[in-house]
């Protein structure tokens, strides 16, 4: 079965949905004196509907959208146990038919104490036990249920079967391995489901509940969470439908893919759940509300995750062990075949001739329209520019400014303007940097203070900027200024120009950064522009840097290939030695390795996510936000992380006898505080977020 479109899966979980609650209405059926009958009857549904078949198509993205219901409805209908039940009988008709028709209602099991916390064991007919050691699958029909109280509701449960009629198919150990991991992927999707579910309530809640005479999610403390939990349960949403993708198209790499997502996943439902509790407080604490049941639901599922062992590998295993390398999601056939394209120059020659060749080439303005120069691509292959660039550590200055200033200029610029500027921008030669920041303005460009005065055809300019990158280089800047003090609304009286930096009264004072890189004070002092450098109409500013930054900030998540690039460093070097760096199976800095690299993946697929968004016309939307969310503070987290594992050699700067990456370890935790600041703060970032969840100012 191929792939559902976005509509098509939409529309499938929302009939589910609209199926499901026909029986079990929400997540307080848990709780009913009903609620074996019910469990029952919502299997007897699921065969009605087909769900059961869906392993005849593999089509794991319906099963995971499927099960994600169930999760918000904390209903522990065992689909994953059947979908995976039906694979391991497929050369077994009779098996096969008899769980897609009902007649076998399987609950797998796996290990010493197989037999002890069955989930939904009142509605199941049998246990399908995956016999590792044996290299076997064997079922048998439940002949005692006896239900244990706990987290669980319905309550786990301790079955007994019949040994005598069981029976026992050979099962290679990679078979296995896989319905485990798929195992897996179901209870960490369930456990999402719930706190997704629980985290929409407590939004719900913090935009009607009122306290100190302010609405709750007006206050700081609560909208980042609701923000965090947002950003959390996206990505992880992603990494499913990724890892979902990844097996149906029989990728190499899928188990990891999965492995990434639980990994991640896991640890998000707890963080979502707890976080969305803390916002509903007392409302949620009553089992007459939702939450109670759901907070149930996360934590079993979480709990049983370790039943469920990663036997081909968890994440630390499959990178570090296994040798295996960071999945990068699939794109269009077409932006894949750019990325060999890229990875062929890259790999042709050294930095210099490698940046000439691209000039050459056109992927400085590989995005523009083909009216204006460009070669019209898509959001894909721009990633895949972005990506593999950075990742090679290529400085591809110009392509910045193109991407920054270009589109803006072919939308908002006078045919002069283009005329004048569009064919620098495209010859990459194009030294520019940012003029928003102030001293007492960073990430609200709203209130800007530097202010231009018109006089005649040129504007006087006088105030200070803050923190220009590259201005000791530049040649050009992108100046915002404040042209109507007295503006309404102070969006609205904003103008940006892009305009020479060798005139008379443009001073700059240059500091020397943490990360060694040189930042400047710009002092302007009447500071003449002419007006043919105005970009945009005058006091519509604001719309002009709002279509800069759209790019600007969706192309700064692209922080995840230095990222990817310094995993793949520490990894060569732990390779090397596994049990001197990071210790055997289970230590803690195989655990936190695991945990980055699944960081990593969700900051990837939400950065893909934003760039999609806005490729349609959407914008930046959240995604955006997310992804800096995310990317940002991981960069620090994993740098100290590297730090840890390799001791002092980590600090090594570039030149060093062997620094890790000529340095690059060290120059990117020097530079990662400032990363959580550029582009807007993740704080800001959360605001934005909290703004798009509907809750108040």
């Amino acid at each position: 079965m191929s792939l559902l479109e976005d509509a098509d899966l939409a529309q499938f979980t929302k009939s589910v949905d609209g199926v499901l609650r026909k029986v079990w209405p929400s997540a307080t059926a848990a709780g009913s004196g009903t609620v074996t009958s019910d469990l029952a009857a919502v299997w007897d549904l699921a065969i009605e509907q087909g769900w059961t078949e869906l392993a005849g198509d593999r089509a794991l993205d319906a099963v995971v959208a499927a099960i994600a219901v169930t999760g918000r409805i904390a209903c522990p209908l065992p689909l994953m146990d059947v979908y995976v039940s039906a694979l391991l009988f497929d050369d077994h008709d009779n098996l096969r038919r008899s769980i897609e028709t009902g007649t076998i209602r399987p609950v797998i099991a796996v290990g010493p104490d197989s037999l002890r916390f069955v989930e939904a064991a009142g509605a199941a007919t049998h246990v399908i036990e995956l016999l590792t050691t044996e290299s076997a699958v064997r079922i048998a029909a439940i002949t005692d249920v006896r239900f244990r109280e706990g987290i669980a509701k319905p309550d786990w449960a301790d079955v007994a079967v019949d040994t005598n009629s069981a029976t026992t198919i050979g099962a290679a150990p990679e078979v296995l391995a896989d319905a485990l991991t798929l195992l897996r992927l179901g209870a960490a999707t369930r456990a999402l489901g719930a706190a997704t579910r629980t985290f929409e309530l407590s939004v719900e809640h913090a935009c009607n509940r009122v306290a100190f005479g302010k609405t709750i999610g007006s206050f700081q403390a609560v909208s980042h969470r609701a923000a965090n939990s947002a950003t959390d349960s996206t990505a992880a949403r992603l990494l499913g439908l990724e890892a979902s993708r990844a097996w149906m198209e029989e990728r190499a790499d899928w188990r990891l893919s999965v492995e990434l997502a639980v990994t991640f996943t896991a640890d998000a439902a707890i963080r979502t759940q707890f976080d969305s509790a803390h916002t509903l407080a007392a409302t949620g604490f009553f089992e007459e509300h939702e939450a109670a049941w759901l907070f149930r639901r996360v934590n079993a599922d979480v709990a049983r995750l370790d039943q469920l062992p990663a036997i081909g590998g968890d994440v630390s295993a499959m990178l570090v062990d296994q040798g295996r390398a960071m999945p990068w999601p699939t794109l269009s056939a077409e932006a894949e075949s750019f990325r060999t394209e890229l990875r062929a120059l890259i790999a042709s020659g050294d930095q210099e001739a490698v940046i000439s060749a691209a000039i050459e080439r056109g992927y400085v303005t590989l995005a523009w329209p083909e009216s204006a120069g460009g070669r019209g691509a898509s959001i894909d292959e721009e990633i895949v520019l972005a990506e593999e660039f950075k990742y090679a550590r290529i400085p591809f200055v110009g392509k910045t400014a193109a991407d920054l200033l270009g589109p803006t200029i072919i939308k908002y610029g006078t045919e002069e303007q283009k005329d004048r500027l569009l064919p620098i921008l495209a010859s990459g030669e194009f030294d520019f940097y940012l003029g928003y920041s102030e001293p007492e303005v960073g990430s609200d460009l709203a209130n800007l203070r530097t202010r231009a005065v018109r006089d005649g055809d040129d504007w006087i300019v006088d105030g200070q900027k803050s923190w220009g990158t590259r201005a000791h280089n530049a040649e050009w800047v992108w100046l915002a200024v404040r042209t109507d003090p007295e503006a309404s609304r102070p969006h609205a009286g904003i103008t940006v120009f892009l305009t020479r930096t060798d005139r008379p009264g443009l001073e700059l004072q240059h500091h020397r950064a943490l990360s060694g890189d040189i930042n400047s004070t710009t002092f302007l002092d009447g500071f003449r522009v002419p007006d043919a450098d105005r970009v945009g109409e005058v006091n519509d500013g604001w719309r002009v840097i709002t279509s800069a930054l759209t790019k600007e900030r969706v192309m700064m998540a692209t922080i995840v290939a230095d990222i990817h690039r310094l995993l793949d460093d520490l990894l060569a070097v732990v390779r090397e030695s596994p049990e001197r760096t990071i210790g055997a199976m289970g230590s803690r800095h195989r655990d936190a390795l695991g945990m980055f690299a699944a960081r990593l993946q969700a900051a990837r697929v939400l950065m893909y996510a934003a760039a999609r968004s806005v490729s349609i016309g959407g914008g930046t939307g959240a995604e955006a936000s997310m992804a800096k969310i995310i990317a940002t503070p991981l960069q620090e987290d994993f740098c100290v992380g590297a730090f840890r594992i390799l001791g002092p050699a980590a600090g090594l700067a570039s030149g060093a006898t062997g620094s890790l990456g000529d340095g690059a370890l060290d120059y990117h935790l020097r530079n990662s505080i400032k990363q959580v600041v550029g582009g807007g703060t993740i704080d800001i970032q959360r605001n934005l977020i909290a703004r798009s969840l509907g809750l108040p100012r």
